[in-house]
């Protein structure tokens, strides 16, 4: 009894001790460290810690970083040159004689509403001419053909009417109804004929619907898109279309137009951050192979591009354009928008798996987001043959109906252009996504590591 009571005594009185050191603990307050501070002297602590994914903090920078970095700078250095050095003069472009004579592109085009459709004579003395009130009529003839009956609301004769005779066994006639707005091109003896129906109110319409749903489900960034969409336009209409119509070298002048668009929208639409310079790299290296790739396929399949007959134009209206140079600058900036797209989704890819993952080496970042990449391979690059099919429909139905042996189709020149417009674009686009991953994996970092780097320096 006594040795158990002695042993409860002893419980008791640790017991009690320890309930003691807890009160204690929870009454006196948590130690502060306090740092004099001179006059004059900043605090050791620095106000604002750089993000973990800002480019600001340059002397937490990694070797892979500065070297992505310098890359990054020196590519934009050799853009502005190359824009420098390419930009198109400001002069007419060497157009042939003929394009004003043959082309249905040239001449001055006017509006028009069709006011009347009626049956007429075919063969009508009034056809395309200019009249104030009525076309001439044959009540003898035969009323075989459509007669539309145009006010014209644009040009010299505004305020006037023409007639436009439809015959009805040629096809593509256009099907005109009353109220119709069309264009009319001008010929050189003052007659009119038709052009096109306008559509412009339309397209801005179907423009606008775009605009809106894309900044409505996109918010700022679908706005960032926009204006990158609107400037990546302007780069094409200002500096690439005129330097290939004054006969520049159309795989500089498309390397420099896709670098000089990377460069003002990627970081545009998705910030200065690693993730975007590291997608800006994989698909500055993905874009030099495909000018790589394109060059050799169309070197060793001796395409001409003489099978469309857009190109046999530019033949005959643009002398100075190469047309091989030409098929290259449409393979090398049809490929850029794919390689974008998927360069962006492995680099958000490695940024999300270091953020849930912040110490994870950069080999498994690396074997993470490529399986990642496999499906992003495997879905863009059917995707990518499917809209060069797409464009390519009309050829292949007329192609189906020669009788042409399979072989003998594929081989064409035309048909060998589309192909290889795809394979070129679809290796391209595997290249990039292993590239893009290890850039990403060796250059983004967690916040916490880069928060961290200030306070042990």
């Amino acid at each position: 009894m006594g040795r158990h009571h002695r042993t409860s005594s002893s419980q008791s009185a640790q017991s009690l001790l320890a309930q003691q050191k807890q009160s204690a603990n929870q009454a006196a307050p948590a130690p502060q460290t306090t740092e004099t501070t001179r006059p004059g002297q900043q605090s050791a602590q620095p106000e604002h810690q750089p993000s973990g994914r800002s480019l600001n903090a340059i002397k937490t920078w990694t070797w892979p970083q500065r070297v992505l970095a310098a890359g990054l700078i020196l590519a934009a250095a050799a853009t502005i040159i190359g824009f420098i050095i390419q930009w198109p003069p400001n002069e007419e472009p060497p157009v042939s004689e003929q394009f004003e004579q043959t082309s249905s592109l040239s001449g001055e085009l006017v509006d028009g509403t069709v006011a009347i459709v009626q049956p007429g004579m075919c063969g009508s003395p009034s056809n395309g001419q200019v009249f104030d009130t009525s076309p001439q009529t044959n009540p003898e003839a035969p009323n075989d053909c459509t007669h539309a009956i145009i006010d014209l609301t644009s040009g010299e004769h505004e305020g006037q009417r023409t007639l436009l005779e439809i015959h009805p066994e040629i096809p593509g006639n256009p099907q005109l109804e009353e109220g119709d707005r069309i264009a009319l091109s001008k010929h050189d003896a003052g007659s009119y004929g038709f052009q096109d129906f306008q559509r412009s109110t339309t397209i801005w319409l179907w423009l606008a619907a775009a605009v809106i749903l894309i900044i409505a489900v996109g918010a700022w960034r679908g706005l960032r898109a926009v204006f990158g969409l609107v400037i990546t336009l302007a780069v094409i209409a200002a500096f690439l279309i005129p330097g290939l119509i004054h006969g520049g070298s159309a795989i500089l002048l498309a390397l420099t137009c896709g670098a000089a668009v990377l460069f003002l929208v990627l970081f545009l639409v998705h910030g200065f951050s690693w993730k975007t310079a590291s997608a800006m790299g994989g698909t500055l290296l993905a874009l030099c192979l495909s000018v790589g790739l394109s060059t050799l396929a169309v070197a060793t399949a001796g395409i001409r591009g003489l099978g469309d007959e857009n190109n046999l134009n530019i033949l005959v209206y643009l002398p100075g354009v190469s047309i091989s140079g030409l098929m290259l600058a449409g393979m090398i900036i049809g490929a850029l928008g794919v390689l974008n797209d998927v360069t962006i989704a492995q680099a958000s890819t490695v940024n999300e798996m270091r953020e849930l993952e912040p110490g994870a080496k950069p080999l498994r970042l690396f074997a993470g987001a490529m399986r990642v990449g496999r499906d992003h391979i495997a879905s863009m690059v059917y995707t990518l043959v499917l809209s060069y099919t797409g464009v390519a429909l009309p050829t292949l139905l007329l192609l189906s109906i020669s009788g042409r042996p399979l072989g003998q189709i594929l081989s064409s020149d035309i048909m060998a252009t589309e192909i290889l417009r795809s394979v070129t674009g679809a290796i391209a686009l595997v290249l990039a996504v292993p590239l893009t991953t290890a850039i990403a994996a060796l250059t983004v970092r967690a916040p916490a590591a880069v928060d961290a780097a200030p306070r042990e320096a």
